[in-house]
């Protein structure tokens, strides 16, 4: 599975060759909220950092998954979900600004919470399609992490539908550590 995108139905026939914990399963093809899952885990609070936030031309690739025009403006942000003690997921989301309401806009250019969080706190009916998941190495995610370069992340990227406003894609990877079986302790 290593660097090959995955749909969701290939990557539980991986799985019934190669068993994955099944928690992983879970966080990999939920099309629930990260966030409710991570605080479920932990029994914290998540709590977001931004690494980077800026204004880019939207490239080929991702406007073909968010079903746009290239070159549209968006907002990329990256951002370290940490719960329970230390930092559990990298995250980037790709908005096109020009669908963005003015709220929410706001809310993301602040920074101070995860994106489900804003979703769940203006009560926006959500929906994600285009699930597809990897395991690959993420150099410098790895070395923020203080980890060896090649380690591997579990990984998943998927369009995220905002009801009534717009479409973006979301990428999120998983620490490794996350999933050991003391990982979990609040």
């Amino acid at each position: 599975m290593e660097n090959e995108w995955l749909t969701k139905e290939a990557f539980w026939e991986g799985c019934r060759r190669n068993p994955i914990d099944p928690v992983l399963r879970l966080l990999l093809t939920s099309d629930g909220t990260l966030i409710r899952h991570l605080e479920s885990l932990f029994l914290a609070s998540v709590k977001v950092a931004i690494q980077d936030q800026r204004e880019i031309l939207i490239d080929e690739e991702h406007a073909s998954r968010i079903g746009i025009p290239a070159g549209e403006k968006g907002i990329q942000r990256k951002v370290w979900l940490s719960a329970g003690g230390g930092r559990k997921v990298f995250a980037v989301s790709i908005f096109p600004l020009s669908g963005l309401k003015p709220d929410f806009h706001q809310e993301v250019l602040l920074g101070q919470k995860p994106i489900g969080r804003i979703i769940e706190a203006q009560q926006l009916p959500t929906r994600r399609d285009r699930l597809e998941i990897t395991r690959l190495a993420l150099p410098q995610v790895a070395e923020a992490l203080g980890l060896q370069p090649r380690e591997l992340f579990w990984a998943r990227r998927y369009r995220l539908n905002i009801s009534d406003q717009v479409s973006g894609v979301i990428f999120e990877a998983f620490l490794p550590s996350l999933f050991s079986s003391s990982s979990f302790s609040p």
